[in-house]
């Protein structure tokens, strides 16, 4: 029998092209050719095509003009089917339209429902904050959309369900809730005269059905390339095959399955061919009449690839007999030769981690380069992986973006939008602060940037807005003087006011705040986002400028509609919600599309086609993504209202793993670890592993893995072997730099540094790097300390009649604030701060009877010979005591760690026996030339603490002698100019917490292989 071609008398109206195939390729050649196209470039003028998306009907309308040979033609009018209630209706549809509402755009609908949502929390006294009620909103829309994609979905059922049924409370609970969807929001969009989005797609498709079959048009009529997913799309075939001129052309059906295997596909909604078995049904045929489409007869090799990849989909009721059903497709051949032949061109990788997945990918991609006209196509649902690769390929000069796109809040636009919206509810906040004056669409004194960022956002925050940061300028430049880092250049300090002056006499007397304190309309607060925007960056225009600018004014626009509902809001609310609907938009990057390789997600692959197709992101989770969980019905509750499965969305998804799979050239990635976790391989893969090792046995892995010259895992390696191999012991830091460029002076704290760590002094004081505090950083124990000594230091200079223990307790909270610890931490602390104010100030006046003079912060310094050069040591003593007999005592405030008397005598912790070394040379502040009789450590934390070190003369002598010979021998050594400077080389010294500068020592990349502290 000849099988009449498509549009011919009495050709079938059902076909389908097979899964590999290319699709549109495929259609328009056909096409082409029926209609004359070669002959008559306006032969399919007046043709009505409707295909999936706006991709494949760009792609649709390429491949006819390629098919024709013409330079030109006059193309069909091609439409997607999710545009169906914004296109131009066929001729005579339009009355059907008249009457219906417009659909209800999506972010005033969200809106709506959270102030039902709200309303229904707070009938029942359960106030509900507007961030909460948008979450169970977008719910609801999901729910919905759900409802209107099962079609035939009856609400009014679900109280009768309720009062048949024995639930749980949490689920009577949920049902009541749902009494929105049955009574309030049917009633809303009646008297508001708006209609669901999916809902006005079906009447839409309704009517153009119902226009067509009254007055069939006189070109074709075609509905290509979809599943049949949605009732809208199974009505629109409906009508086409209705016509003498329509058609429908499914993608990928699986003509070879037997009839036992249909029944069962109807009731496993995660199938590949589900959405088609239910096509079918609706369509009132079966899978044998659907004819496959001129042109699109496989090879045999191709043959066998798909009926093995819709072989390992199988549904799991059947698979108990599949070896035997693998014998059966097998036909003439072993089973053994059937599966290598047909897993030819496919292979299966495991990846290490998504780190090395996106390398394996981008090296795939880029070999396929070095065969000319060859093309290639990444197609992953994973955009944090697709921008993975794309980044790899930049390396090799390669520009492919992703036609996800970038999220609004990664681009110049959205970030800027964003920003604003944050920072204007707290304008001193310095991390929002420096980013915003960093921004690229802020022109800013470059000057005045660096010295706010280098001497004054950094630490902890001690201002509120920006006038208060400014009045705090002169405190903070003092501070900063008085550290031991580097003092702020006067140009720097002038240019920091200077940038903050001008922000400010910019923005106006608000200083670009939002109110905080009250609530706004979300309309007020978007009005005064925009003027914000287009002040801080100069221009009406700048920040809304470009693809990225159109998308932030958008979200902006969105955002207010969708609060508005709700009533007035926080300007953090407001700022919050703002960010969630930026992380739902994406913007496309323009401008980087490559001619040979693409990088898709499996929306935008659908009927595309790569001469050589990477799967990526194929583990559970990913892809497929696991559907959510219903959070308002039971699924007996879904079942009996005609809901559809959630498991939906998992049999389009692996739909589309079947169609991409069965490409000639196709290889497939997944992670053993994701997310620094064990991760497990996609159902899919694991189907097709389990499938080929009943056929094949232990040969499994030679078959699905890549051959030799094919494989990227032996490319990465020897990308890696091209590195220079290096010694793991010799990665350990080992400075050594010139004697002359060794410090020469150092303070006491600081010669116990050079002994638990000296790189931390190598790159402090030879290479010259200081720390940068982080931004808004809290309060932490130097910071502390400093707070604490300076009240004990203000403490000591008050009149005796005025030193109370209430009021040094008073003095020192009143440092801890200005140094910057929030206030309800120190009303937490403040019962043990004033118990340890208490015991010092009882300790001190114990002291009073035997002491005749006492200073606080004295300074010091001593220069003697070591080595055949001058050094000089320094000290401040936080408080000395002259002692009835003339001897001098020294102590030492700790807020910290207190050292022991262990240490102080195995010579590590030298601080106090060097000051004393000072004070018997007279080199300690005013204080003549003494014997010290006394040292010790004075612990005033959250409990106090007085810990001698020495009671004597004596014992200060043993102590002061025992800290001059380890200096000396200490500084003799760093002055061999072979001497390194290791990082941390007695492990047993290093401190709990990271040091400063382990990170540029790298430890944590030699410290374990070499043995933590080997040098």
């Amino acid at each position: 029998m000849t099988l009449r071609l498509p549009l011919s008398a009495g050709a079938p109206r059902l076909w389908s092209i097979p899964a590999g195939r290319d699709f549109l390729g495929d259609l328009a050649a056909t096409l082409s050719d029926v209609s004359g196209l070669a002959a008559n470039p306006a032969a399919l003028s007046n043709a009505l095509i409707y295909v999936p998306n706006r991709r494949s009907a760009r792609g649709l309308a390429l491949k006819l003009l390629e098919a024709s040979g013409q330079p030109t033609i006059l193309p069909p009018d091609i439409r997607a089917l999710g545009d169906l209630e914004t296109d131009e209706p066929p001729s005579g549809a339009e009355e059907a339209l008249t009457d219906l509402g417009p659909a209800l755009p999506s972010a005033q609908r969200t809106g709506e429902l959270a102030r039902l949502v709200r309303g229904f929390y707070e009938a029942r006294g359960l106030p509900l904050p507007a961030v909460s009620a948008i979450s169970a909103a977008r719910e609801l829309a999901r729910l919905l959309d759900q409802a209107a994609l099962s079609g035939g979905v009856d609400w009014s059922r679900l109280p009768d369900l309720v009062d048949d049924t024995d639930l749980a409370t949490h689920w009577q609970q949920s049902v009541a809730f749902l009494e929105i969807l049955v009574e309030h929001w049917p009633a809303w969009l009646a008297a508001n005269q708006v209609s669901e989005p999916f809902e006005r797609r079906m009447i839409v498709a309704e009517a153009i059905a119902a226009s067509v079959s009254a007055n069939p048009p006189r070109g074709p009529f075609v509905v290509a390339g979809s599943t049949g997913a949605t009732p809208a799309s199974r009505r629109l075939m409906q009508a086409a095959l209705g016509l003498d001129k329509g058609l429908v052309v499914l993608p990928g059906l699986d003509r070879s399955a037997p009839a036992e295997a249909w029944a069962a596909i109807g009731d496993e909604p995660d199938h590949p061919q589900s959405a088609l078995a239910g096509t079918l049904v609706a369509l009132g045929t079966v899978s044998e009449d659907v004819a496959v489409w001129p042109g699109s007869s496989a090879e045999p090799q191709s043959e066998a690839r798909r009926r093995l990849i819709h072989e390992s989909l199988t549904p799991a009721a059947l698979t108990a007999d599949w070896l035997v059903r693998l014998k059966d497709i097998s036909g003439e051949e072993t089973p053994d030769a059937f599966v290598r032949r047909a897993l030819g061109g496919l292979s299966l990788i495991e990846a290490a981690d998504e780190a090395d997945e996106a390398r394996l990918a981008a090296l795939l991609l880029r070999e396929t380069l070095e065969v000319e006209g060859q093309t290639a196509a990444l197609i992953t649902p994973d955009a944090g992986l697709a921008r993975q690769v794309a980044a790899l390929l930049e390396r090799w000069h390669i520009d492919v973006a992703p036609t996800a796109g970038l999220p609004l809040g990664r681009t110049g636009a959205g970030s800027f939008l964003l920003l604003v919206a944050h920072w204007a509810c707290d304008t001193g906040d310095p991390v929002r602060l420096l980013s915003l004056l960093k921004h690229s669409l802020v022109e800013a004194d470059a000057t005045g940037i660096a010295a706010l960022d280098a001497h004054y956002l950094r630490g902890p925050r001690i201002w509120g807005v920006l006038s208060d940061l400014v009045r705090r300028l002169p405190e903070l430049t003092a501070r900063k003087a008085m550290s031991r880092h580097t003092a702020v250049p006067p140009s720097a300090s002038s240019a920091a006011g200077a940038l903050i002056q001008g922000l400010m006499s910019k923005l106006g007397a608000s200083e670009g705040a939002l109110s905080s304190d009250a609530d706004m309309l979300a309309s007020d607060i978007a009005d005064q986002l925009i003027g914000l925007v287009e002040t801080l960056t100069g221009s009406s225009t700048a920040a809304w400028a470009g693809p990225d600018g159109a998308a932030a004014a958008r979200c902006l626009e969105e955002t207010a509609a969708l609060i508005a509902p709700l009533g007035p809001v926080s300007p953090t609310t407001f700022a919050e919600i703002l960010r969630h609907q930026a992380a739902s938009l994406s913007v496309p990057e323009p401008g980087r599309t490559h001619p040979r390789l693409s990088i898709w997600g499996p929306l935008e692959a659908r009927l595309q086609q790569a001469d050589r197709v990477i799967l990526a992101g194929l583990n559970e989770d990913v892809w497929p993504q696991r559907p959510p969980a219903d959070a308002f019905l039971p699924r007996r509750f879904r079942t009996a209202l005609g809901l559809a499965a959630p498991e939906d969305r998992l049999g389009l998804a692996a739909h589309d793993f079947a169609q991409l799979a069965s490409a000639p050239d196709v290889t497939l990635l997944y992670s053993a670890r994701r997310e620094d976790a064990p991760a497990v391989a996609s159902r899919w893969a694991l189907r097709l592993k389990t499938l080929v090792q009943g056929a094949l046995g232990a040969d499994v892995a030679s078959v699905l893995e890549p051959a030799e010259h094919r494989d990227p895992r032996i490319w990465a390696e020897a990308l890696m072997r091209d590195r220079q191999d290096f010694d793991a012991k010799s990665a350990a830091p080992r400075p050594t730099p010139p004697v002359a460029a060794r410090p020469d002076r150092l303070s006491v704290t600081r010669i116990g540094t050079l002994q638990r760590d000296p790189y931390a002094i190598y790159a402090e004081y030879v290479l010259r790097l200081k720390k940068l505090r982080p931004l808004a950083e809290p309060i932490d124990l130097s910071l502390r300390g400093t707070a604490i000594h300076a009240a004990i230091e203000a403490f000591d200079a008050l009149d005796d009649k005025a030193q109370t223990a209430d009021r040094l307790a008073g003095l020192i909270e009143t440092a801890l604030h200005n140094a910057g610890q929030p206030q309800h931490l120190i009303l937490a602390e403040r019962a043990s701060l004033g118990a340890a104010a208490r015991q010092l100030y009882a300790w001190w006046d114990e002291r009073r009877a035997r002491v005749t003079g006492s200073a606080a912060e004295v300074r010091g310094e001593l220069e003697w010979q070591i080595a055949g050069a001058p050094f000089r040591l320094t000290g401040v003593a936080d408080r000395v005591e002259q002692q009835v007999g003339g001897h001098l005592a020294i102590f030492d405030f700790k807020t910290g760690r207190v050292p022991s008397l262990k240490e102080v005598k195995a010579g590590f912790e030298q601080q106090l026996p060097l000051l004393a070394l000072m004070a018997r040379e007279g080199r300690l502040g005013q204080w003549p030339a003494a014997d010290v009789g006394e040292l010790g450590y004075v612990a005033v934390k959250t409990a106090f603490d007085a810990r001698p070190i020495a009671w004597d003369p004596d014992e200060t002598a043993d102590l002061m002698r025992l800290a001059q010979e380890t200096i000396e021998k200490l500084i003799t050594n760093y002055r061999d100019p072979t001497a390194p400077f290791l990082s941390v080389p007695r492990v047993q010294l290093k401190s709990a917490y990271a040091g400063d500068y382990d990170r540029l020592a790298r430890r944590s990349e030699w410290a374990g292989a070499v043995g933590d502290g080997d040098g």
